[in-house]
């Protein structure tokens, strides 16, 4: 599906969806509590942890199919759980979910008794059979946060003691503040070491009383960028003290010269003069494509480091952000792990989504602020996050026709 778009005036409010990081996190825990969460309007990514997970708790199937669609959080979360559980299964996924980075993760979980089994060239499918035992858990932490947040659900089921030792840098960090907090709620104590995590075994998970899933700070980046762009954006269902990493969006938005208020519990972004700034993405690699769309209509030259592991997202975004602002006219350089946006005129183009739904959305917002006709192509990727961002962009005023 593709959309035709013209330069509009924005002005209204908005609520943003459910965080899709809390909510896999909050689903997995509610399962392994022997009970649920139900998450509506999580997008796709969301829905397919909660088949992984109704299709983990079918006792009935001995060797279940378990599809993580184009989730590296439903897959990478739940092969350890999984493991610590003694299943024999099979994982499998979508599109470029088979080529994202996986391998540290399975040696590591191989070390301790788990028979895992790649079935084809590719990644995917996984046979998975065997049960992990308790010991020391080496892992990089450079390659992906999500590794040492799928131990920290598994190591609390297993017999005895662990200890997760984290190799190098932990990327992401905010991401397994988040995973700690929710194993917090649901019971589970962990203990950050000088060198990771110690987890104590026999460990049960219980139901809280709060299962709310907060906003998702990474889809409220698209309408504050609006706001700030092209008129007036009110955004609610916010919480100002996450754990998200993608919270830093208003702080950057605001070093950059954004108009941005919080009152009453709801994000207020005004249209604003900005000019260029420097930031480091270690932390809020999801953030890039549409800080660097923002950050193309700034005064100056923009550098945005610690870009590189954009290439393994649901596109090579590092690629695909190049690609699409140079389409409508924005000149960019890559040197060293560092992203540098040129601040200037815009033209109309034909924009790619390149099936990832933070380059849609990113293209999206840049044809909206831009003069004449712009096409976005393939914008049904769009659900796996935010499935009524074209209706929530159309009540703010968007001048946007489906094809």
């Amino acid at each position: 599906m593709n959309v035709k778009i013209q330069k509009s005036d924005i002005c209204g409010s908005v609520q943003i969806p459910p965080s899709k990081s809390v909510a896999h996190r909050m689903m997995i825990a509610a399962a392994l509590a022997h009970s649920h969460i139900d998450v509506s309007n999580g997008g796709r990514d969301v829905e397919a942890t909660a088949r992984c997970l109704k299709s983990l708790a079918d006792n009935s199937d001995k060797c279940p199919v378990l599809n993580a669609g184009e989730s590296g959080s439903t897959l990478r979360f739940l092969l350890p759980v999984a493991c610590a559980l003694g299943r024999t299964l099979v994982f499998t996924g979508e599109g470029r979910l088979k080529d994202r980075p996986l391998d540290g993760l399975i040696n590591c979980l191989r070390a301790h008794g788990a028979e895992i089994e790649k079935t084809s060239d590719s990644g995917l499918p996984l046979k998975v059979s065997g049960r992990l035992s308790a010991g020391d858990y080496r892992i990089d932490g450079n390659v992906s946060s999500q590794y040492i947040t799928g131990l920290l659900f598994a190591l609390p089921l297993l017999e005895g003691d662990s200890n997760i030792v984290v190799g190098g840098s932990l990327v992401s960090a905010n991401y397994v503040d988040i995973t700690v907090d929710v194993l917090k709620k649901f019971g589970i104590a962990v203990r950050r070491t000088d060198s990771g995590f110690f987890v104590k075994g026999n460990q049960r998970y219980a139901m809280p009383d709060d299962v709310s899933v907060e906003g998702d700070w990474s889809s409220a980046g698209f309408m504050l960028a609006l706001g700030v762009l092209a008129g007036e954006v009110s955004i609610g269902g916010l919480n100002a003290g996450s754990q998200q990493g993608d919270r830093v969006v208003v702080e950057l938005l605001k070093r950059a010269g954004a108009n941005i208020v919080f009152s009453d519990g709801r994000y207020v972004a005004k249209k604003s003069q900005l000019s260029a700034i420097d930031f480091d993405a270690a932390d809020c690699p999801d953030a890039v494509p549409i800080m660097a769309t923002v950050l193309s209509f700034a005064k100056g030259v923009s550098h945005i480091s610690s870009v590189d592991r954009l290439r393994d997202k649901e596109s090579d975004r590092l690629f695909a952000v190049r690609k699409m602002l140079e389409g409508f006219g924005v000149k960019t350089e890559y040197k060293d792990d560092r992203l540098s946006v040129y601040g200037g005129i815009h033209k109309p183009c034909i924009a790619q989504s390149f099936n990832d739904h933070r380059m849609a959305m990113s293209a999206i917002v840049c044809a909206l602020c831009t003069e004449g006709e712009s096409t976005v192509t393939g914008v049904e990727c769009i659900a796996k996050s935010y499935p009524d961002f074209l209706k929530d962009i159309a009540s703010l005023g968007a001048n946007i026709k489906t094809e």
